[in-house]
């Protein structure tokens, strides 16, 4: 993927972040990708104020905004049923990236999480991966937000939970599997770098 794929000129960013220090780094990088109008908060309140008054495009803010945090805010953009801004990308900026923190981000409906401090390449990665391969959203009463799957490996007996999801049929077996010693010849093979 090329830096021109990610088309940022004439969208409407917000950057929620109480530090102005990291909110004018973000801001320079995503000038860098050509981002003209960005707009800035400082806490959830003024990013629910910004949201009542315009339609944004993408929001990245930060998982400690004052004063309730960035998964707060998540949930009540997610929640507000008359908001334009409902289904916005949301990037949540998080120090803490264990798998507790990127669960509860996630859970809240935020599209990705972004590691603290960050580098422009992996907020580009992150831009590009939700801008490129937008995933549906999920309505189930308890959540609203972007599935939470990433990759379908298969459902439980073949049957997914969702009314959308479509039985997965399994081929019949197509003859003999490889023997073990073939499958250690096509690693060996693979690892010495031979076809």
């Amino acid at each position: 993927m090329t830096r021109g794929s990610l088309k940022l000129y004439d969208l409407h960013i917000v950057i929620a972040e109480a530090n102005g220090f990291q909110s004018t780094l973000v801001q320079s990088m995503l000038r860098g990708f050509g981002a003209n109008i960005i707009h800035e908060t400082r806490s959830v309140a003024a990013t629910m104020h910004l949201l009542r008054d315009r339609r944004i495009d993408i929001l990245i803010c930060d998982a400690k905004l004052p004063t309730e945090g960035g998964f707060e805010l998540t949930r009540r953009i997610r929640r507000d049923v008359e908001s334009p801004n409902r289904i916005v990308p949301v990037f949540v900026m998080a120090s803490d990236t264990r798998e507790v923190t990127v669960n509860a981000a996630r859970d809240a409906g935020a599209n990705m999480v972004i590691a603290k401090p960050m580098s422009p390449s992996a907020l580009y990665d992150r831009l590009s991966w939700v801008a490129l391969r937008p995933r549906q959203f999920v309505d189930s009463g308890s959540y609203f937000g972007p599935d939470r799957r990433f990759k379908i490996e298969g459902y439980p007996n073949g049957v997914g939970r969702r009314s959308t999801d479509t039985p997965l049929e399994v081929a019949d077996d197509a003859g003999p599997a490889l023997e073990q010693t073939d499958i250690d010849s096509l690693f060996k093979a693979a690892r010495e770098g031979r076809d």
